[in-house]
């Protein structure tokens, strides 16, 4: 008990008061109830996980690769999605023009798969199913 009184008196003059044990305990607890509450934790959506980001980006490059092996018909049908973002065309026909072989075209497929996240989440979904149907189409013939 005098060690616990001994040291509480210690660190008051050796740090300033709001510093010291005494003092902090109120506001730590304050924060701690700011921070915790059940209020804020239901208003905000819960944070998706690293391996379920990992995945969307994946999926997204994938995405991005198949677009840019489309030939010119393909990507006329799926251009009314992307019209949204010019940046994401031009990415696209940057990418046809490098040869498969080249280190830069994986470079420029995954700026296309960047770029592709600025798509709505229904759009992604869209151009999905039609990249799916034409695949589908092209494996019957």
């Amino acid at each position: 008990m005098l060690a616990g009184i001994l040291q509480t008196r210690l660190l008051s003059t050796w740090y300033p008061l709001s510093l010291s044990r005494q003092h902090s305990r109120p506001k730590i607890r304050a924060i701690h109830a700011a921070l915790y509450s059940d209020e804020s934790l239901t208003e905000q959506p819960p944070r998706p996980s690293k391996s379920a980001s990992k995945r969307k980006a994946e999926h997204l490059k994938s995405l991005a690769k198949q677009l840019c092996r489309l030939g010119p018909r393909q990507l006329q049908a799926v251009t009314p999605i992307l019209e949204a973002e010019p940046e994401l065309v031009e990415a696209i026909s940057t990418a046809k023009g490098i040869d498969a072989t080249n280190q830069g075209r994986k470079r420029q497929e995954g700026y296309v798969g960047k770029l592709l996240t600025s798509l709505s989440t229904e759009q992604q979904d869209e151009l999905h199913q039609q990249l799916n149907g034409m695949r589908k189409k092209s494996d019957r013939t």
